[in-house]
C-alpha cells in the first residue's frame, strides 16, 4: 500500500537466500549458501550462518547507485555421515536463538530389497502471524486499499488523515497483542481487570492522545525520504507514549514493583523482536536446491533441474502460521555384499 503510511508500520526486508545442498552416497552433506540483501536485514533480521557455528563464511559489502548498502554473504559447511544437520542458523549460546527461523533438517537412510533409499526432509517451522494480521484485515478495508493505491500527491488532506489513522489503529492492536503475550509469559497470575485497564491505557493514547490531523499536515509537502523520516519519528513517539501508559497502568492498578516491570519489559522486547523478524522474513526469497545421489524416486519440489537436482522457490510468508515442508527421496543400488 502507499508509501504514505507503510513506514509507520512495516519494515519489510529484501534478502535473496539461495542454498545448494549436496548429499553424497555415504550420507555426507555439504550446504553452500549465497545470500544477498540490504545491510540492515543482515544486522537486525534473522540469524545468518557464521564462523561461530562452524561455517566458512565470506561477507562483502557494496554501495549501490542509490547509496543503498548491500551485503553479499557466502558460506559453506560439510556435515559428516550421521552428523546432525542444522535446524537454525543461530550461533551457539545466542540468547535470541528461540526467536529466529527454525528449519529442522534430516537425512535418513533405509535399506530395502531393491536398493538403499535416502530421505531428505526439511520443515520450516510456522511463525505466528494471524494474531496481528487479523487487525490489519479489520482496519484496512477495500476503500482504504483504494486510497493506498493513489500517489501521495493525489491524496486530499482528509484522505491522508484517514489512511494514517487507520494504520495507526492497526499499530495500536499490534502493540496490545505483543503486550498481552509478554504479560502471559511474565505474569500468569495477573488479574483480568488489571490487564483490561492496561489495555485501555494503550487504546486511549491512540484514540485521544494523537493529533492525526497534525501528522497529516506535517508530511503533506515533504519529499519521500523526508516523509519516511517524519513517519518513523512519529511512530516511535506514539509507540513510546503508549508503552509508558501501559506500564503506568500496571504500576497503578496492578501494583507492579520495579522487578515486575523489568521482567515484563524484557519479555516484551523479545515478543517485539520475534514479530520484527517474522515481518522481515516476509521479504526474503528462498531458493533451495538439493542434489541427491542415485535416482530420484519422488519429491514435492517445484521443479527438477537438468542435472537431476530438485529445487523449491518460495517467500517468507510460506511458513506463516503453518509449516512448510521440503521432501525428496532417492534410491541407490545395493552393493554386491548387500544383495
Amino acid at each position: 500500500i502507499s508509501a504514505v503510511v507503510l513506514p509507520i508500520l512495516f519494515a519489510i526486508g529484501c534478502v535473496k537466500r539461495k542454498e545448494t545442498i549436496t548429499v553424497k552416497p555415504d550420507g555426507a552433506v555439504t550446504v553452500s549458501i549465497k545470500y544477498e540483501g540490504d545491510k540492515s536485514d543482515f544486522d537486525k533480521g534473522d540469524a545468518m550462518p557464521s564462523e561461530k557455528a562452524g561455517w566458512k563464511v565470506s561477507r562483502e559489502a557494496r554501495t549501490e547507485e542509490n547509496n543503498q548498502e548491500t551485503v553479499d554473504l557466502t558460506g559453506e559447511r560439510t556435515f559428516k555421515p550421521g552428523e546432525e544437520l542444522p535446524g537454525s542458523y543461530a550461533a551457539p549460546n545466542d540468547p535470541d536463538a528461540g526467536l529466529y527461523l527454525k528449519f529442522p533438517t534430516t537425512l535418513t537412510r533405509e535399506r530395502r530389497k531393491d536398493g538403499v533409499y535416502l530421505h531428505f526432509r526439511r520443515v520450516y517451522a510456522p511463525r505466528d502471524w494471524a494474531y496481528v494480521q487479523y487487525w490489519a484485515d479489520e482496519h484496512i478495508d477495500d476503500n482504504i486499499k483504494k486510497l493506498g493505491e493513489k500517489k501521495p500527491e493525489e491524496l486530499t488532506h482528509e484522505e491522508r488523515v484517514q489512511l494514517i489513522q487507520r494504520f495507526g489503529g492497526v499499530e495500536a492492536y499490534k502493540q496490545i497483542e505483543l503486550a498481552q503475550r509478554a504479560l502471559k509469559e511474565s505474569d500468569d497470575k495477573l488479574k483480568p481487570d488489571h490487564w483490561l485497564l492496561a489495555r485501555r491505557a494503550i487504546l486511549t493514547v491512540y484514540e485521544e492522545g494523537v493529533d492525526w490531523d497534525a501528522i497529516a499536515r506535517q508530511v503533506e509537502n515533504l519529499s519521500e525520504e523526508e516523509r519516511d523520516q517524519a513517519f518513523e519519528h512519529e511512530s516511535q513517539r506514539i509507540l513510546g507514549e503508549a508503552r509508558q501508559a501501559f506500564v503506568t497502568s500496571l504500576k497503578r492498578d496492578a501494583g507492579y514493583d520495579a522487578d515486575q516491570i523489568a521482567k515484563f519489559e524484557k519479555v516484551y522486547e523479545q515478543a517485539t523482536k520475534y514479530y520484527d523478524i517474522t515481518n522481515n522474513l516476509s521479504g526474503h526469497g528462498f531458493e533451495i536446491q538439493v542434489t541427491m545421489p542415485g535416482t530420484i524416486v519422488a519429491s514435492n519440489a517445484d521443479k527438477t533441474e537438468d542435472d537431476g537436482s530438485v529445487k523449491w522457490e518460495f517467500g517468507g510468508n510460506a511458513f506463516r502460521d503453518r509449516p512448510y515442508e521440503l521432501m525428496v527421496t532417492s534410491r541407490l543400488p545395493l552393493d554386491r555384499d548387500e544383495k
